[in-house]
């Protein structure tokens, strides 16, 4: 069925999403959570690095939220990859790991955001926007 006019409009309007993170029912949590709001849908998912990177061109995302402990590949490789072959992309970084040791190697690859899983939907989606809109997300050290 072909899409409706405000359906198409719609999504020009929406920041494109590409979700990378090897577990699926925590990916699918940020996905349900992304796509209920009105600014942003998530346009593509990788479960590791080499599908990500095959996704990048099909999907076209504004941004890259990246699990930077992925089980086959380091989501930390992908980020550096990324901003070499394509340094438009905006990432964020996203660990259930010891967020200070984490977020200071992630922001050494180049996230401009960094989250930690465990603090829920609406710190992800403020780093998400933050990102999206060029403020460097603030650390609790900061």
């Amino acid at each position: 069925m072909p899409l409706s006019y405000s359906e198409k409009f719609e999504g020009f309007l929406k920041k494109r999403i590409l979700v990378v993170e090897d577990h699926a029912a925590v990916r699918q949590g940020i996905v349900e959570t992304i796509n209920r709001e009105s600014d942003l849908m998530v346009c593509g998912e990788a479960e590791d690095m080499s599908l990500a990177l095959e996704a990048i061109s099909f999907v076209r995302p504004d941004l890259v939220l990246i699990d930077i402990q992925l089980k086959s590949s380091s989501g930390l490789s992908l980020v550096r990859i990324l901003h070499q072959e394509h340094p438009e992309l905006l990432t964020v970084g996203m660990t259930m790991f010891d967020p200070v040791r984490y977020e200071k190697k992630a922001r050494a690859a180049g996230v401009c955001g960094f989250i930690v899983k465990q603090e829920g939907p609406e710190k992800l989606l403020t780093a998400i926007r933050k990102a999206l809109f060029a403020k460097p997300l603030a650390t609790d050290s900061q």
